[in-house]
């Protein structure tokens, strides 16, 4: 959707059908079934915070109803939109399922949530929530393995949850959502939430491949500014074959090479985005990518927005 600075989108006293359309159309395409206006009490307010889109969404049904929004496959091939989104109940109880992981949650809890997938989203009778909407590569160039920790629980009782929950209801009061301290903000607000899932929800005992992986990955993070970075090249680095890096990267579902380049392309989208260089050159050399017009065409078929458009 377009997103204003600062709106309210939805006001206690609007019908659900004016929630359907904001909810189901402008956020992202999904589905629910309809509730009786004369019981149905909702509100959505909505503005940017540097990078990010935050949004506070309460609602109020019969008791023995509960608002259920899908998104089916055909949802996602349809719109192309790719956030995540960081959830932090306030009041009453919200589940979220996503990719066979089913997360139930009440007041301090996190979850979070990509959009890229099919999902449903049930809202107890009176539930509150503040969403952050986050671009895909600004959270996957700080935590490449995002998308296998939706749909799990960070409970209240966590400190380090806590100190992440604390600080997006922080964001939400600030006045100024724009400028270059907001930028900054909430580039370590992108932190903090990275930190939180990735100490929360990643396994600290993992297997020996998973192990041999994690390092690979940690190599080519390390060695996103060198253009001559290549298959053999970080095979060699680890002692294995080519064929043997290929497999390690089966279970992602890609290759290292592919890997590399998603890593790279996320990269310069963060710091274009939070305006760590002047120039568009700078990033992509910055990246490893040696010619500036092959970049701006990955980046644009990756992103739909040029990196001039995204550096704004």
């Amino acid at each position: 959707m377009q997103v204003p600075s600062r709106a309210v989108l939805v006001e206690p006293g609007d019908s659900f059908d004016r929630w359907h359309h904001v909810t189901c159309r402008e956020f992202s395409l999904t589905e629910c079934r309809p509730v009786a206006n004369e019981e149905f009490q909702a509100s959505i307010s909505i503005r940017n915070f540097g990078s990010l889109v935050i949004n506070d969404i309460w609602s109020s049904t019969p008791a023995v109803e509960r608002i259920r929004v899908i998104r089916s496959p055909s949802d996602v091939r349809r719109d192309p939109r790719d956030y995540f989104m960081l959830w932090l109940t306030l009041r009453g109880e919200v589940t979220f399922t996503q990719s066979g992981r089913e997360a139930h949650m009440r007041r301090g809890d996190l979850v979070l949530h990509d959009q890229s997938q099919p999902f449903t989203l049930e809202f107890a009778p009176r539930a509150r929530s503040i969403m952050v909407s986050i671009p895909r590569p600004l959270l996957v160039s700080r935590l490449p393995d995002a998308h296998r920790l939706t749909a799990r629980r960070i409970g209240c009782e966590s400190k380090v949850g806590a100190l992440a929950g604390s600080f997006i209801r922080q964001l939400a009061r600030l006045d100024d959502g724009t400028g270059p301290a907001a930028i900054r903000l909430g580039a370590s607000a992108l932190d903090i939430f990275a930190t939180t899932l990735e100490s929360e929800l990643t396994d600290n005992a993992p297997g020996h491949g998973h192990e041999r992986l994690a390092r690979v990955k940690s190599y080519i993070l390390a060695n996103l500014h060198d253009s001559e970075l290549d298959l053999d090249t970080i095979a060699k680095a680890h002692n294995m074959a080519p064929r043997t890096l290929n497999r390690l990267f089966v279970g992602e579902g890609t290759t290292p090479i592919r890997w590399l380049w998603q890593q790279r392309l996320a990269g310069s989208y963060t710091a274009l985005a939070e305006r760590r260089f002047n120039h568009v050159t700078d990033v992509a050399l910055s990246f490893g990518f040696s010619d500036v017009s092959h970049f701006s065409r990955a980046f644009k078929a990756a992103f739909g927005q040029s990196p001039h458009q995204v550096m704004g």
